[in-house]
């Protein structure tokens, strides 16, 4: 578990470009007419890649195998995150993906160089709908009022800031430095009797409780995940109430 959230935020935090000097490049090559491919669903494609000269680099389409990948949680380049969100099943599109969107000035495993623009041609097979529901803050008030098993995954220093909603669970998912808690499961264990209960997780915008809802809804086999999809920054901004944070007997970070 811990290995691989490390990796999802690892990727999350380095795969972002600060300002893409090039654009992305997507053409329809055929239009799908099945289910359309979301933020937060997971996507089966078929793909094959070529550098800019030519040159093909690899290809699920020739190992016989499909590819799949959940949009959002940025297991993939940027250019594959924008690219496939918004075709629909049985459609094709080629992108052409500026190295800013790609693997940048590092490359990757000796196959691509650096700087390298990418041409993809992607073939969406399937699409299979995402195990956790994002809510807003109206949704939140009522869950607060239901008295719902909220968890707040930010730091110490970010509930001092901003202080915490009334009655939240106060459990650090991940330092600054993106470690993830080893206490985290130790402790959801402690607040809901088993993978069916809800819970409800929120962090600053909803970035990171994402990528935790995708695990544990996707691999961890929780069934009724719910993640305060822009976080308690807008809870704040709609004018919602917050209570001065009361530091966990055992803090992980404090």
């Amino acid at each position: 578990m811990i290995k691989w959230l490390t990796t999802v935020l690892m990727a999350f935090f380095l795969c972002l470009p600060a300002a893409a000097q090039e654009e992305l490049q997507i053409k329809d090559i055929e239009k799908g007419t099945g289910e359309e491919a979301n933020v937060g669903e997971t996507v089966v494609v078929h793909y094959t890649g070529w550098l800019m000269d030519g040159t093909k680099f690899d290809s699920s389409v020739d190992r016989g195998t499909p590819f799949s990948f959940t949009l959002g949680e940025r297991r993939v380049i940027p250019g594959w995150e924008k690219g496939v969100e918004g075709m629909q099943v049985g459609g094709k599109r080629e992108l052409i993906i500026p190295p800013e969107m790609a693997y940048g000035a590092q490359g990757a495993g000796g196959v691509i160089p650096p700087n390298a623009t990418l041409k993809f041609e992607i073939e969406l097979l399937d699409v299979k709908g995402k195990k956790f529901s994002d809510i807003g803050n109206k949704e939140l008030e009522e869950k607060l009022a239901a008295g719902a098993t909220v968890i707040d995954i930010r730091r110490p220093d970010e509930w001092r800031e901003t202080g915490v909603l009334e009655g939240s669970h106060l459990v650090t998912f991940f330092d600054e430095s993106g470690n993830v808690n080893p206490e985290f499961g130790a402790k959801l264990q402690q607040l809901i009797s088993g993978p069916a209960d809800e819970v409800v997780l929120i962090c600053r915008t909803g970035r990171r409780s994402q990528v935790l809802s995708e695990y544990l809804a996707g691999q961890a086999g929780f069934t009724n995940v719910v993640n305060v999809q822009d976080g308690i920054m807008s809870w704040i901004a709609d004018g919602g109430q917050v209570a001065e944070a009361t530091m966990p007997e055992k803090c992980w970070l404090c």
